[in-house]
């Protein structure tokens, strides 16, 4: 696991600074603080921070094949890698190292970019191809390991984080503002985009090659399967046996592995597998303080579960005093977010970082098996959109009056927006599910930033998905669309920014190209059932998990934000989103913010998700914009001017 940098000039330009290599080294040493390895050849440099968890001694990076006429820096792990190792010796291939990275760049010499169909794992990577003159990058077909890209006239630059490109000056100075709306609608900014307009993430399932005479061409090598199977015989014990397989694979590692465990009914699935393998597991969980907090405490499941199978559990106390982390946090995530679990998972991968490098989590069930609220809403919109449109009318205006309550809970705001849903096809439809901010836009913003956004980037984001995708129905449509945006742009990008802030690998059982082949081909009814999310799964768990986790409220991996917002981060709330800053900063109305900040603290409105994400979003720009970047990147030159 590690982070990975490069710059590649076109003739005609300067030699690669090893200054400016080494910048972008410095920007993301947490994500590889056992050793650091440069390629500086001409116009190319390559550069990798590594934390060492396979072929300790000797997996140092960058690794090249037999002639040094190809090197690669890589930043993942290969679950698969001693088999293709065996399989590339036999085929004349020559190891110096035990690392799953030489695999890679042996298998590129075979097959070249398609070399990634034969991986299974989390993986980005650049490999530079001197004979070529070519270099190739490639992101994991989930998007578990991210990879940024910059395209100049003077070349391009890649990064595994965008504080690295940041670090030179990379990232320009002018934001996109139809990524920025996509943020306020959904949480996240989906891939290829970025907050910066001169910079993209390449997205997942994609390969990028660039050569200086036509640039850099990106091309999909993975989607998901369209075609559905009929349901296997014993389905459950199928499940199962898939599921115990995918975490031995993942349990690959040449030091100790811990685990994430929520109490919810995902991470106890993964901890279950791996004890029933022989070993004792040892589990992280989180207990919340202060104020709301019972209503998120899953602390006796995990407790019931570690009981039922001698696992070792450490409580982690997540106290209210999360004003002092919110900075390092959004920092950590090197783009706006606003997925309020990321509290509970920084102290988590905090705590776990102390002893151990690597974790597995429970992240992806819910995107495979059907278990949120929305997946339902889908399926129930479906028969709603068809009623009249003056009843629909007249149902979302009745539900607009009704108050939300003050303790934090989102059932009525969540009922408002299923009855906001327009008639539509699924992607239109599974927006309006998600949309955070249906009615307020247009006068959120201030001008001139109002006409510099279209208002309708994220509604066309899902559409085009959807459309990739074949356009399925019924809950796959859902499922699809989870596996396109919200899986790898909030959960997995949350997963791996804050883990590696730490220096801590997450490795996800459930989001391997493997298990989810098998399992998302299944029919959608066998899945879910009438009020039953996760109905396969939950009957596939009875025999591994306590009764009381089938018992128990689906409560997600947050903490009791509403509350937070109210009390806790009342002062930094109020101070970031003063009506005196938003006034400076000129992109939102200073008199809608003021009205949501007066909507929430008064109890009169649960208004938590765009007031956390506004809060996100100001400390964000606060952070990479208005501090400016720390230096000046000028490819005819030799070495990198810091500015002052």
């Amino acid at each position: 696991m590690c982070g990975i940098v490069g710059i590649v000039h076109r003739e005609g330009y300067a030699p690669v600074a090893t200054s400016a290599v080494q910048r972008m080294c410095d920007a993301i040493r947490h994500r590889g603080p056992d050793d650091e390895g440069l390629h500086v050849d001409g116009r190319v440099g390559l550069g990798m921070r590594r934390l060492s968890i396979i072929d300790l001694a000797g997996g140092h990076q960058p690794i090249y094949n037999e002639d040094r006429s190809k090197v690669i820096v890589y930043n993942g792990e290969i679950y698969n890698y001693r088999s293709l190792m065996r399989d590339l010796t036999a085929r004349g291939h020559r190891f110096r190292t035990a690392s799953d990275t030489e695999t890679i760049v042996h298998l590129y010499e075979e097959y070249g970019s398609d070399c990634v169909q034969r991986l299974r794992g989390m993986f980005g990577f650049a490999i530079w191809d001197a004979t070529a003159a070519r270099l190739v990058l490639a992101r994991d077909r989930f998007g578990m390991k991210p990879l940024y890209t910059v395209e100049a006239p003077w070349g391009i630059a890649f990064a595994s984080e965008l504080k690295a490109l940041h670090a030179l000056g990379l990232t320009g100075g002018d934001l996109d503002w139809d990524a920025i709306d996509q943020y306020f609608r959904l949480g996240y900014i989906p891939a290829p985009a970025t907050p910066f307009l001169a910079v993209r993430k390449l997205s997942p399932g994609h390969v990028l090659e660039w050569r200086e005479a036509d640039g850099a061409t990106a091309r999909r090598y993975w989607s998901l399967p369209v075609d559905t199977t009929t349901t296997p015989r014993d389905p459950d014990a199928r499940i199962l046996k898939w599921l115990d397989e995918s975490v031995r694979a993942h349990l690959v590692s040449d030091v100790p592995v811990a685990a994430f465990l929520s109490g919810g009914m995902d991470s106890s699935a993964v901890v279950s597998s791996w004890a029933l393998a022989g070993e004792t597991p040892h589990a992280f969980t989180a207990r919340y303080h202060g104020r709301g907090a019972e209503a998120a405490d899953e602390t006796p499941l995990a407790q019931a579960l570690a009981r039922r199978y001698g696992a070792k559990l450490t409580v982690v106390d997540v106290e209210p005093r999360v004003r002092d982390l919110f900075e390092p946090i959004v920092r950590a995530l090197d783009e706006p977010h606003a997925d309020e679990s990321v509290v509970p998972t920084w102290l988590l991968a905090e705590r776990i970082a102390s002893e151990y490098k690597v974790a597995l989590a429970g992240t992806g069930g819910d995107e495979l098996f059907g278990g949120y609220r929305r997946h339902l809403g889908l399926l129930l919109s479906e028969w709603y959109c068809r009623t009249p449109a003056l009843l629909r009318r007249t149902a979302s205006a009745l539900a607009d009056r009704l108050p939300e309550p003050r303790g934090g809970g989102l059932g009525v705001h969540r009922l408002k927006r299923f009855l906001r849903a327009a008639p539509g096809d699924a992607a239109e439809r599974y927006f309006d599910l998600l949309d955070r901010f249906p009615n307020d836009a247009p006068a959120f913003y201030a001008d001139p930033i109002r006409q510099e956004r279209s208002g309708t980037a994220a509604r066309q984001h899902l559409r085009e998905a959807y459309r990739e995708g074949g356009s399925p129905g019924g809950l796959r449509a859902a499922l699809y669309l989870d596996y396109q945006t919200y899986l790898p742009d909030d959960l997995l990008h949350l997963s791996d920014r804050i883990a590696m802030a730490h220096s801590l690998e997450v490795r996800v059982p459930f989001v391997d190209h493997e298990f989810v082949g098998r399992v998302f081909t299944l029919p959608d009814r066998s899945k879910i059932g009438f009020s039953q999310p996760k109905r396969l799964l939950r009957r596939a768990l009875r025999s591994r998990l306590p009764a009381e986790h089938f018992r128990a409220p689906k409560r997600g991996f947050v903490g009791p934000t509403a509350a937070w917002l109210r009390y806790e981060l009342h002062d930094v709330l109020t101070d970031e989103l003063s009506h005196e800053r938003m006034a400076r900063l000129g992109l939102f109305e200073p008199a809608t913010v003021d009205g949501l900040l007066d909507d929430h603290l008064s109890g009169r409105q649960n208004r938590e998700g765009v007031l956390w994400a506004l809060l996100a979003f100001s400390t964000w720009h606060r952070l990479y914009v208005e501090a400016g970047p720390v230096a000046s990147y000028d490819p005819n030159r030799h070495v990198v001017e810091s500015r002052s």
